[in-house]
């Protein structure tokens, strides 16, 4: 009986040292002569971005793995483009000059685009081996 009294009163209470100690009661144990609890102090999450306090380490490939793969786009760019203009002359040499036109463009684009990245491949290869042979 005295048990549903104590559920019935944590309903109601608002303070909250009062429900702690209805608590201890429910529970059966004894809190001891004070009444009040200890309070301890809230940790505030600190001003820092969480990734800083972990740093997690990605996996890399190899530097000759990352250098090959530096160069399989301008590759890509460059085989497309040579196609392309390969099948613009077919059109061309076939009689049908409308239609190679735009097909000779966009082939000389993936070319450029093919050489372009290719130098900038060879020189970011040329900087990682310089920054290599230093250390």
């Amino acid at each position: 009986m005295e048990r549903d009294k104590l559920i019935e009163k944590l309903k109601t209470v608002k303070d909250p040292r009062e429900r702690d100690r209805i608590i201890w009661a429910l529970s059966g144990q004894e809190k001891g002569t004070s009444d009040k609890v200890p309070v301890t102090p809230m940790k505030k999450p600190s001003a820092t971005a969480p990734g800083a306090e972990r740093e997690e380490k990605l996996p890399q490939l190899p530097s000759g793995i990352r250098s090959i793969f530096a160069y399989v786009v301008p590759g890509f760019f460059i085989f497309f483009g040579l196609v392309n203009i390969i099948q613009a002359v077919m059109h061309f040499l076939a009689g049908e000059g409308e239609a190679a036109v735009p097909q000779l463009i966009m082939g000389g684009m993936f070319v450029l685009f093919g050489i372009i990245s290719f130098v900038k491949a060879k020189k970011q290869a040329k900087g990682v081996n310089a920054d290599q042979k230093k250390t």
